[in-house]
């Protein structure tokens, strides 16, 4: 089995710190990912998260690999309900004169095979795509973080 990996930037107008505040907030990602009661961006912390899809909750369960902020943003990503298998996700923040390069990496999607077709390559990049291209820029815009 190859592995299948998704790599996608996007560059936001902001600093690494600001960028890094919206990504980890709580508050902020209620706006542009997820409610997340029991987020946490300590090495080894667990969270939980649910998206709703056809009428079934979907659990997403996370731990933390690797933090140190505002640089990089490593975890798991498991979908426990429906497969048996463990995909890493890796925010990196690559500042760049007043503007802050997000590169998002999703390693392991190939573990992911037991699980449907909700659980693609394609599925999983339409939808960073759509949340790092559509909701997270329409959250920076509101919000006019300054630099």
């Amino acid at each position: 089995m190859r592995p299948e990996t998704i790599h996608i930037e996007r560059t936001y107008p902001i600093t690494a710190d600001k960028l890094w505040q919206a990504l980890t907030n709580q508050e902020s990602m209620k706006d542009w990912f997820f409610e997340i009661p029991n987020f946490t961006t300590e090495v080894g912390g667990e969270f939980e998260f649910y998206k709703s899809n056809d009428d079934k909750n979907l659990m997403h369960h996370c731990q933390v690999v690797e933090s140190k902020a505002p640089e990089i943003f490593k975890f798991t990503w498991r979908h426990p309900k429906q497969s048996q298998g463990t995909s890493v996700i890796t925010w990196r923040l690559i500042p760049r004169r007043g503007a802050t390069t997000l590169h998002l990496t999703h390693e392991g999607l190939e573990n992911f095979k037991d699980a449907g077709e909700n659980y693609t390559h394609a599925k999983f990049e339409s939808g960073w795509e759509r949340i790092l291209g559509e909701s997270l820029n329409k959250f920076l815009e509101k919000r006019s973080l300054p630099i």
